[in-house]
């Protein structure tokens, strides 16, 4: 995504439909170090995206790990994990 301010992929959240609760959302940088984490929120709510930052601080270009744990509304667990790349 591109996190650079022009409104367009500036946010990286969870998206879906059959999701009650976004248990966990969490990025992580190559070494096994969590840059961004959310925990017990709703989906498809920007307010609960990653900017690209931590503590404020743009992150730089790189490949980050992303693990999603969502409560579906059928009571199942959904566990999600893959790779983002910040682009500026």
């Amino acid at each position: 995504f591109t996190p650079n301010g022009d409104g367009i992929n500036d946010i990286l959240m969870v998206r879906g439909n059959g999701i009650s609760t976004l248990q966990s959302f969490r990025i992580y940088n190559r070494w096994g170090e969590v840059m961004f984490e959310r925990t017990n929120v709703t989906v498809n709510d920007k307010q609960y995206g990653w900017d690209g930052t931590m503590n404020g601080a743009k992150l730089p270009p790189d490949v980050y790990v992303y693990t999603v744990e969502a409560n579906c509304e059928n009571g199942e667990l959904l566990k999600l994990k893959g790779d983002v790349t910040i682009i500026r």
